[in-house]
Protein backbone atom coordinates (compact mmCIF):
# COMPACT_ATOMS: atom_id res chain seq x y z
CA UNK A 1 0.00 0.00 0.00
CA UNK A 2 1.22 3.34 -1.27
CA UNK A 3 1.70 6.22 1.66
CA UNK A 4 1.61 9.64 0.54
CA UNK A 5 3.62 12.33 1.96
CA UNK A 6 3.43 15.87 1.59
CA UNK A 7 6.58 18.09 2.49
CA UNK A 8 5.71 21.39 2.14
CA UNK A 9 7.48 24.20 2.08
CA UNK A 10 10.71 23.37 1.44
CA UNK A 11 12.82 25.95 2.98
CA UNK A 12 16.23 27.27 1.88
CA UNK A 13 15.26 27.73 -1.54
CA UNK A 14 14.14 31.02 -3.77
CA UNK A 15 10.36 31.17 -4.02
CA UNK A 16 8.20 28.72 -2.67
CA UNK A 17 8.37 24.86 -3.70
CA UNK A 18 5.99 21.85 -2.36
CA UNK A 19 7.11 18.16 -2.74
CA UNK A 20 4.82 15.72 -3.13
CA UNK A 21 5.68 12.15 -2.90
CA UNK A 22 4.36 8.73 -2.88
CA UNK A 23 6.14 5.77 -1.01
CA UNK A 24 5.80 2.11 -1.44
CA UNK A 25 7.90 -0.27 1.04
CA UNK A 26 10.10 3.30 2.13
CA UNK A 27 10.77 3.65 -2.13
CA UNK A 28 9.72 6.84 -4.01
CA UNK A 29 7.28 6.09 -6.71
CA UNK A 30 5.94 9.00 -7.83
CA UNK A 31 6.83 12.05 -7.26
CA UNK A 32 5.11 16.05 -7.86
CA UNK A 33 7.19 18.92 -7.55
CA UNK A 34 4.83 21.64 -7.32
CA UNK A 35 5.32 25.79 -7.41
CA UNK A 36 2.72 27.90 -5.52
CA UNK A 37 4.26 31.49 -7.03
CA UNK A 38 2.44 32.29 -9.54
CA UNK A 39 4.76 34.13 -12.37
CA UNK A 40 2.82 36.67 -14.87
CA UNK A 41 5.77 38.93 -16.36
CA UNK A 42 4.80 38.02 -20.11
CA UNK A 43 2.03 40.10 -19.20
CA UNK A 44 3.31 42.62 -17.07
CA UNK A 45 5.74 43.29 -20.40
CA UNK A 46 3.10 43.65 -22.75
CA UNK A 47 2.66 47.02 -24.72
CA UNK A 48 6.23 48.07 -22.71
CA UNK A 49 8.57 49.77 -24.78
CA UNK A 50 10.93 47.21 -25.91
CA UNK A 51 14.25 49.26 -24.49
CA UNK A 52 12.48 48.70 -20.87
CA UNK A 53 12.94 44.70 -21.13
CA UNK A 54 16.72 44.93 -19.74
CA UNK A 55 15.29 46.66 -16.82
CA UNK A 56 11.66 45.20 -16.08
CA UNK A 57 12.54 41.36 -16.23
CA UNK A 58 15.69 41.53 -14.16
CA UNK A 59 12.74 41.69 -11.37
CA UNK A 60 11.64 38.19 -12.27
CA UNK A 61 14.03 37.27 -9.48
CA UNK A 62 16.41 38.85 -6.61
CA UNK A 63 18.79 36.35 -7.17
CA UNK A 64 19.28 36.01 -10.93
CA UNK A 65 18.74 39.30 -11.54
CA UNK A 66 21.40 40.33 -13.80
CA UNK A 67 21.22 36.91 -15.93
CA UNK A 68 17.46 38.42 -16.61
CA UNK A 69 18.67 41.76 -17.65
CA UNK A 70 21.66 40.12 -20.15
CA UNK A 71 19.23 37.82 -21.97
CA UNK A 72 16.77 40.36 -22.36
CA UNK A 73 20.14 42.87 -23.45
CA UNK A 74 21.35 40.81 -25.83
CA UNK A 75 17.99 40.16 -26.97
CA UNK A 76 17.28 43.95 -27.37
CA UNK A 77 20.45 44.07 -29.22
CA UNK A 78 19.36 42.04 -32.00
CA UNK A 79 16.15 44.07 -32.43
CA UNK A 80 18.55 47.52 -32.89
CA UNK A 81 21.66 45.81 -34.40
CA UNK A 82 24.15 47.30 -31.88
CA UNK A 83 27.51 46.81 -32.11
CA UNK A 84 29.42 46.30 -28.37
CA UNK A 85 32.91 46.92 -28.54
CA UNK A 86 35.35 45.01 -26.53
CA UNK A 87 35.56 46.75 -23.07
CA UNK A 88 31.58 46.77 -23.01
CA UNK A 89 32.17 42.90 -23.61
CA UNK A 90 34.64 42.55 -21.02
CA UNK A 91 32.70 44.50 -18.46
CA UNK A 92 29.38 42.46 -19.12
CA UNK A 93 31.14 39.50 -18.23
CA UNK A 94 32.58 40.39 -14.96
CA UNK A 95 29.44 41.73 -13.90
CA UNK A 96 27.76 38.68 -15.15
CA UNK A 97 30.41 36.39 -13.80
CA UNK A 98 30.44 38.21 -10.03
CA UNK A 99 25.97 37.47 -9.94
CA UNK A 100 27.02 33.66 -10.62
CA UNK A 101 29.71 33.85 -7.90
CA UNK A 102 27.30 35.31 -5.16
CA UNK A 103 24.68 32.80 -5.79
CA UNK A 104 27.19 29.95 -6.14
CA UNK A 105 28.81 30.60 -2.64
CA UNK A 106 25.23 31.55 -0.97
CA UNK A 107 24.11 28.29 -2.34
CA UNK A 108 26.41 26.07 -0.76
CA UNK A 109 27.14 27.44 2.44
CA UNK A 110 23.47 28.96 3.25
CA UNK A 111 21.32 26.83 1.48
CA UNK A 112 22.83 22.80 1.33
CA UNK A 113 25.55 22.78 4.41
CA UNK A 114 23.06 22.61 6.52
CA UNK A 115 21.49 19.34 4.85
CA UNK A 116 24.62 18.00 6.00
CA UNK A 117 26.59 19.54 9.05
CA UNK A 118 25.28 20.20 12.88
CA UNK A 119 24.92 23.70 13.20
CA UNK A 120 24.99 25.61 16.63
CA UNK A 121 21.90 25.24 18.33
CA UNK A 122 20.47 28.82 18.29
CA UNK A 123 18.36 31.15 16.03
CA UNK A 124 17.94 31.03 13.25
CA UNK A 125 19.55 27.08 13.32
CA UNK A 126 16.90 25.50 16.05
CA UNK A 127 14.86 22.69 15.09
CA UNK A 128 17.73 21.65 12.13
CA UNK A 129 16.42 18.27 10.77
CA UNK A 130 19.51 16.38 10.30
CA UNK A 131 19.08 12.95 11.13
CA UNK A 132 22.15 11.35 10.25
CA UNK A 133 25.36 13.92 10.88
CA UNK A 134 28.44 12.29 9.88
CA UNK A 135 31.22 14.47 10.42
CA UNK A 136 33.81 14.76 13.33
CA UNK A 137 33.63 17.45 15.75
CA UNK A 138 36.38 19.37 14.24
CA UNK A 139 35.30 18.96 10.75
CA UNK A 140 31.74 20.47 11.57
CA UNK A 141 33.41 22.81 13.43
CA UNK A 142 35.28 24.03 10.09
CA UNK A 143 32.27 24.25 8.57
CA UNK A 144 30.01 26.15 10.62
CA UNK A 145 33.06 28.94 10.99
CA UNK A 146 33.16 28.65 7.06
CA UNK A 147 29.39 29.19 6.50
CA UNK A 148 29.95 32.67 8.33
CA UNK A 149 32.95 33.23 6.40
CA UNK A 150 30.87 32.94 3.31
CA UNK A 151 28.23 35.61 3.66
CA UNK A 152 31.45 38.09 3.14
CA UNK A 153 32.42 36.12 0.21
CA UNK A 154 28.49 36.65 -1.26
CA UNK A 155 28.93 40.10 -0.27
CA UNK A 156 32.04 40.96 -1.94
CA UNK A 157 30.45 39.34 -5.56
CA UNK A 158 27.65 41.74 -5.03
CA UNK A 159 30.39 44.19 -4.02
CA UNK A 160 32.04 43.83 -7.42
CA UNK A 161 28.35 43.65 -9.61
CA UNK A 162 27.66 47.70 -7.59
CA UNK A 163 30.99 49.03 -8.84
CA UNK A 164 30.01 48.43 -12.23
CA UNK A 165 26.52 47.92 -11.99
CA UNK A 166 25.37 51.07 -9.96
CA UNK A 167 23.53 48.15 -7.61
CA UNK A 168 23.09 44.82 -6.50
CA UNK A 169 20.80 43.11 -7.58
CA UNK A 170 18.62 44.87 -10.45
CA UNK A 171 21.54 46.59 -11.36
CA UNK A 172 21.03 49.43 -13.89
CA UNK A 173 24.51 49.46 -16.50
CA UNK A 174 24.12 46.39 -18.27
CA UNK A 175 21.90 47.61 -21.25
CA UNK A 176 21.81 47.41 -24.72
CA UNK A 177 24.25 48.74 -26.95
CA UNK A 178 26.77 48.01 -24.13
CA UNK A 179 27.36 49.56 -20.98
CA UNK A 180 26.52 52.61 -19.28
CA UNK A 181 29.45 53.49 -16.74
CA UNK A 182 32.84 54.58 -17.39
CA UNK A 183 36.11 52.37 -16.97
CA UNK A 184 38.19 53.89 -14.17
CA UNK A 185 41.23 52.60 -12.49
CA UNK A 186 39.79 52.72 -9.20
CA UNK A 187 37.12 50.88 -9.67
CA UNK A 188 38.84 48.04 -11.65
CA UNK A 189 41.67 48.21 -8.42
CA UNK A 190 38.79 47.86 -6.24
CA UNK A 191 37.36 44.80 -8.14
CA UNK A 192 40.82 43.21 -8.72
CA UNK A 193 41.11 43.41 -4.64
CA UNK A 194 37.60 41.71 -4.12
CA UNK A 195 37.85 39.24 -7.01
CA UNK A 196 41.13 38.14 -5.31
CA UNK A 197 39.56 37.93 -1.85
CA UNK A 198 36.43 35.33 -3.56
CA UNK A 199 38.92 33.40 -5.21
CA UNK A 200 40.88 33.05 -2.25
CA UNK A 201 37.72 31.75 -0.09
CA UNK A 202 37.21 29.42 -2.75
CA UNK A 203 40.35 27.50 -3.13
CA UNK A 204 41.14 27.52 0.54
CA UNK A 205 37.29 27.21 1.96
CA UNK A 206 34.95 25.94 -0.50
CA UNK A 207 36.76 23.74 -2.67
CA UNK A 208 38.15 21.99 0.25
CA UNK A 209 34.31 21.72 2.24
CA UNK A 210 33.18 20.35 -1.13
CA UNK A 211 35.17 17.54 -1.60
CA UNK A 212 34.50 17.03 2.55
CA UNK A 213 31.09 16.34 1.94
CA UNK A 214 31.51 14.43 -1.05
CA UNK A 215 33.34 12.09 0.88
CA UNK A 216 31.40 11.76 4.06
CA UNK A 217 28.19 11.33 1.86
CA UNK A 218 29.57 9.24 -0.93
CA UNK A 219 26.71 7.74 -0.90
CA UNK A 220 25.19 10.46 -2.54
CA UNK A 221 26.83 10.08 -6.02
CA UNK A 222 24.08 7.16 -6.17
CA UNK A 223 20.75 9.19 -4.91
CA UNK A 224 19.26 11.60 -6.79
CA UNK A 225 20.46 10.46 -10.40
CA UNK A 226 18.72 11.66 -13.69
CA UNK A 227 18.71 10.94 -17.10
CA UNK A 228 22.10 11.69 -18.62
CA UNK A 229 20.22 14.50 -21.31
CA UNK A 230 21.64 17.74 -20.47
CA UNK A 231 21.53 21.25 -21.94
CA UNK A 232 23.42 24.49 -22.06
CA UNK A 233 22.38 27.82 -23.88
CA UNK A 234 26.63 28.97 -23.61
CA UNK A 235 27.42 31.31 -21.54
CA UNK A 236 30.23 34.29 -21.65
CA UNK A 237 29.23 36.32 -24.63
CA UNK A 238 31.79 37.80 -26.82
CA UNK A 239 32.07 39.41 -30.59
CA UNK A 240 30.47 42.76 -32.21
CA UNK A 241 26.78 40.90 -32.49
CA UNK A 242 27.08 38.58 -29.16
CA UNK A 243 27.68 35.65 -31.76
CA UNK A 244 30.50 33.85 -29.67
CA UNK A 245 30.12 32.12 -26.08
CA UNK A 246 33.27 31.30 -24.28
CA UNK A 247 31.85 28.04 -22.88
CA UNK A 248 29.62 26.83 -25.86
CA UNK A 249 26.11 25.95 -26.16
CA UNK A 250 25.75 22.24 -26.20
CA UNK A 251 22.62 19.29 -25.86
CA UNK A 252 23.83 16.42 -24.55
CA UNK A 253 22.19 12.81 -25.24
CA UNK A 254 23.17 9.32 -24.72
CA UNK A 255 26.83 10.13 -25.81
CA UNK A 256 26.36 12.48 -28.22
CA UNK A 257 26.86 16.54 -28.45
CA UNK A 258 24.55 18.80 -30.52
CA UNK A 259 23.79 22.25 -30.82
CA UNK A 260 20.69 23.48 -29.37
CA UNK A 261 18.02 24.29 -31.70
CA UNK A 262 15.25 26.46 -30.64
CA UNK A 263 12.66 25.09 -32.83
CA UNK A 264 12.87 22.14 -30.71
CA UNK A 265 11.63 23.80 -27.83
CA UNK A 266 8.21 23.03 -26.71
CA UNK A 267 6.07 23.70 -23.18
CA UNK A 268 3.06 21.57 -21.98
CA UNK A 269 0.42 23.03 -19.74
CA UNK A 270 -1.17 19.57 -18.82
CA UNK A 271 -0.45 19.64 -15.42
CA UNK A 272 -0.10 23.17 -14.99
CA UNK A 273 -2.56 25.92 -13.40
CA UNK A 274 -2.92 27.50 -17.42
CA UNK A 275 -5.18 26.88 -20.13
CA UNK A 276 -5.30 27.44 -23.74
CA UNK A 277 -5.69 30.77 -25.14
CA UNK A 278 -7.82 31.56 -28.45
CA UNK A 279 -5.34 30.47 -30.85
CA UNK A 280 -4.04 26.99 -28.56
CA UNK A 281 -1.10 27.91 -28.46
CA UNK A 282 0.76 27.59 -25.32
CA UNK A 283 3.84 28.61 -26.76
CA UNK A 284 3.46 31.72 -27.99
CA UNK A 285 2.21 32.25 -23.90
CA UNK A 286 -1.86 33.09 -24.87
CA UNK A 287 -2.71 30.82 -21.83
CA UNK A 288 -4.94 31.89 -18.63
CA UNK A 289 -4.54 31.29 -15.44
CA UNK A 290 -6.49 28.68 -13.44
CA UNK A 291 -5.89 27.95 -9.96
CA UNK A 292 -8.82 25.09 -9.75
CA UNK A 293 -7.88 23.08 -12.95
CA UNK A 294 -8.44 19.42 -12.15
CA UNK A 295 -5.15 17.20 -12.66
CA UNK A 296 -3.00 20.30 -12.60
CA UNK A 297 -0.26 21.07 -9.39
CA UNK A 298 1.99 24.00 -10.25
CA UNK A 299 2.37 27.67 -11.81
CA UNK A 300 5.50 26.01 -13.76
CA UNK A 301 4.90 24.56 -17.21
CA UNK A 302 6.46 21.60 -18.62
CA UNK A 303 9.63 22.54 -21.17
CA UNK A 304 10.67 19.56 -23.71
CA UNK A 305 13.59 20.08 -25.97
CA UNK A 306 12.54 17.85 -28.82
CA UNK A 307 9.86 16.20 -26.98
CA UNK A 308 12.12 15.11 -23.73
CA UNK A 309 13.10 16.74 -20.16
CA UNK A 310 16.62 18.22 -20.27
CA UNK A 311 18.77 19.08 -17.06
CA UNK A 312 20.73 22.25 -17.20
CA UNK A 313 22.78 24.04 -14.28
CA UNK A 314 26.65 24.05 -12.97
CA UNK A 315 26.92 20.09 -13.48
CA UNK A 316 25.75 20.60 -17.27
CA UNK A 317 27.83 23.34 -18.18
CA UNK A 318 31.13 21.77 -16.70
CA UNK A 319 29.93 18.44 -18.38
CA UNK A 320 29.42 19.39 -21.65
CA UNK A 321 32.98 21.62 -21.21
CA UNK A 322 34.90 18.56 -20.50
CA UNK A 323 36.17 19.75 -16.79
CA UNK A 324 33.99 17.25 -15.14
CA UNK A 325 33.64 13.40 -15.63
CA UNK A 326 30.48 12.53 -12.80
CA UNK A 327 27.33 11.42 -13.15
CA UNK A 328 24.75 13.13 -12.52
CA UNK A 329 23.46 12.68 -9.31
CA UNK A 330 22.83 14.96 -5.98
CA UNK A 331 26.71 15.22 -5.27
CA UNK A 332 27.57 15.64 -8.69
CA UNK A 333 25.68 18.59 -9.06
CA UNK A 334 26.79 19.86 -5.98
CA UNK A 335 30.43 19.29 -6.97
CA UNK A 336 30.21 20.96 -10.23
CA UNK A 337 28.52 24.20 -8.54
CA UNK A 338 31.61 24.61 -6.64
CA UNK A 339 34.15 23.73 -9.51
CA UNK A 340 32.27 26.56 -11.85
CA UNK A 341 32.75 28.65 -9.02
CA UNK A 342 36.47 28.34 -8.98
CA UNK A 343 36.53 28.54 -12.90
CA UNK A 344 34.71 32.18 -13.03
CA UNK A 345 36.65 33.48 -10.42
CA UNK A 346 39.69 33.46 -12.71
CA UNK A 347 38.06 34.63 -15.96
CA UNK A 348 36.76 37.44 -14.06
CA UNK A 349 40.48 38.00 -13.13
CA UNK A 350 41.51 37.64 -16.05
CA UNK A 351 39.33 39.98 -17.34
CA UNK A 352 39.48 42.41 -15.32
CA UNK A 353 43.37 42.60 -16.35
CA UNK A 354 42.10 43.28 -19.99
CA UNK A 355 39.94 46.43 -19.20
CA UNK A 356 40.63 49.24 -20.55
CA UNK A 357 39.80 53.08 -18.52
CA UNK A 358 37.83 55.64 -20.59
CA UNK A 359 34.41 56.67 -21.03
CA UNK A 360 31.24 54.60 -20.75
CA UNK A 361 31.57 51.83 -23.39
CA UNK A 362 28.37 52.17 -25.20
CA UNK A 363 26.78 52.86 -28.64
CA UNK A 364 22.81 52.54 -28.48
CA UNK A 365 21.25 52.41 -32.28
CA UNK A 366 18.37 54.17 -32.22
CA UNK A 367 15.82 52.04 -35.24
CA UNK A 368 14.80 48.72 -35.01
CA UNK A 369 15.61 46.64 -37.70
CA UNK A 370 13.66 43.60 -36.73
CA UNK A 371 10.10 42.83 -35.20
CA UNK A 372 11.02 39.38 -33.62
CA UNK A 373 13.91 38.18 -31.85
CA UNK A 374 14.58 35.39 -29.27
CA UNK A 375 17.95 35.29 -27.29
CA UNK A 376 19.58 32.86 -24.76
CA UNK A 377 22.34 32.30 -22.39
CA UNK A 378 22.84 30.56 -19.45
CA UNK A 379 21.86 31.88 -15.72
CA UNK A 380 23.22 30.20 -12.69
CA UNK A 381 20.97 27.55 -12.48
CA UNK A 382 20.39 26.52 -16.26
CA UNK A 383 19.14 27.84 -19.58
CA UNK A 384 17.56 30.89 -20.18
CA UNK A 385 15.48 31.92 -22.98
CA UNK A 386 13.50 35.62 -23.86
CA UNK A 387 11.76 35.64 -26.77
CA UNK A 388 9.71 38.74 -28.23
CA UNK A 389 7.31 40.20 -31.08
CA UNK A 390 7.06 44.09 -31.23
CA UNK A 391 5.08 46.47 -32.88
CA UNK A 392 6.24 50.09 -32.84
CA UNK A 393 9.45 49.16 -30.70
CA UNK A 394 6.19 47.97 -28.24
CA UNK A 395 5.98 44.70 -27.14
CA UNK A 396 3.26 42.68 -28.57
CA UNK A 397 4.60 39.28 -26.52
CA UNK A 398 7.11 38.30 -24.75
CA UNK A 399 8.30 34.73 -23.32
CA UNK A 400 10.35 33.99 -20.65
CA UNK A 401 11.91 30.40 -20.38
CA UNK A 402 13.33 29.62 -17.58
CA UNK A 403 15.82 27.58 -15.71
CA UNK A 404 13.21 26.66 -13.03
CA UNK A 405 11.35 25.54 -16.02
CA UNK A 406 13.54 23.06 -17.19
CA UNK A 407 14.81 21.43 -14.02
CA UNK A 408 11.52 21.96 -12.02
CA UNK A 409 9.11 20.78 -15.45
CA UNK A 410 5.79 19.09 -14.04
CA UNK A 411 4.86 16.08 -15.71
CA UNK A 412 3.74 16.31 -19.54
CA UNK A 413 1.08 15.31 -21.20
CA UNK A 414 2.44 11.79 -21.76
CA UNK A 415 3.36 11.58 -17.82
CA UNK A 416 7.09 12.19 -18.81
CA UNK A 417 9.00 13.64 -15.41
CA UNK A 418 11.04 16.96 -15.54
CA UNK A 419 14.55 16.02 -14.18
CA UNK A 420 13.71 16.81 -10.12
CA UNK A 421 10.88 14.93 -10.13
CA UNK A 422 13.02 12.31 -11.77
CA UNK A 423 15.66 12.46 -9.38
CA UNK A 424 13.63 11.28 -6.23
CA UNK A 425 12.13 8.48 -8.02
CA UNK A 426 13.53 5.31 -6.24
CA UNK A 427 14.65 7.11 -4.21
CA UNK A 428 15.16 4.39 -0.68
CA UNK A 429 14.53 6.46 2.50
CA UNK A 430 16.35 4.55 5.44
CA UNK A 431 14.78 5.43 8.50
CA UNK A 432 11.36 7.34 8.89
CA UNK A 433 12.97 10.75 10.37
CA UNK A 434 15.39 10.54 7.22
CA UNK A 435 12.51 11.74 4.72
CA UNK A 436 12.75 15.27 4.70
CA UNK A 437 16.65 15.04 4.83
CA UNK A 438 17.38 12.65 2.17
CA UNK A 439 14.41 14.71 -0.33
CA UNK A 440 15.65 17.94 0.75
CA UNK A 441 19.44 17.12 -0.15
CA UNK A 442 18.21 16.07 -3.78
CA UNK A 443 16.31 18.65 -4.61
CA UNK A 444 18.44 21.76 -3.14
CA UNK A 445 21.24 20.20 -5.45
CA UNK A 446 18.98 21.39 -7.87
CA UNK A 447 19.48 25.10 -6.67
CA UNK A 448 15.74 25.74 -7.01
CA UNK A 449 14.59 29.38 -7.72
CA UNK A 450 11.03 29.40 -8.22
CA UNK A 451 8.95 32.44 -9.84
CA UNK A 452 8.56 35.70 -8.37
CA UNK A 453 4.34 36.20 -7.85
CA UNK A 454 3.14 38.89 -9.24
CA UNK A 455 -0.58 38.69 -8.89
CA UNK A 456 -3.22 38.04 -6.33
CA UNK A 457 -5.97 35.71 -7.22
CA UNK A 458 -9.32 35.66 -5.35
CA UNK A 459 -11.14 32.35 -4.44
CA UNK A 460 -12.46 32.44 -7.84
CA UNK A 461 -9.14 33.21 -9.85
CA UNK A 462 -10.02 36.67 -10.40
CA UNK A 463 -6.71 38.52 -10.66
CA UNK A 464 -7.97 41.19 -8.11
CA UNK A 465 -4.14 43.10 -7.96
CA UNK A 466 -1.30 43.58 -10.11
CA UNK A 467 2.72 44.46 -9.06
CA UNK A 468 3.41 47.72 -10.45
CA UNK A 469 6.90 48.11 -11.86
Amino acid sequence: MQKRIIFSPVTRLSGLLSIEVFLDRNRVVDANVSSTMFRGFEWIMRNRNITDAVYLTQRVCGICSLAHGAVAGYLVDAIYDNDINENAQYLRNIMLGADFLQNHIRHFYLFSIPDFVKMPERPPFLGQNLTDARLNKRDNEALVRHYFDSIKASQESHQILSLFGGKAPHQHSFVHGGVSVPVTSDNVNQALALIQSIKEFIISRMIPDTQLISRTYNDYYNIGVTPGRLLSFGLFKFGLKNQNNLWPAGVLEDGDLLGPKLELISEDISHSWFVKGDDGNAYEEQIKPNPYKPGAYTWVKSVKYDGKSFQGGPLARMILLGRYRGGTSTMDRIYARSLEAFYISQLMEEWLYKLKPGPAPINQKTEPVVTEAAAITDAMKGPLLHRTQIENEQIEKYNIITPTMWNFSPKDDSGQLGPAEDALIGTVIPKPNMLFAVLGRIVRSFDPCLSCATHVIDCSGNVIGELKI
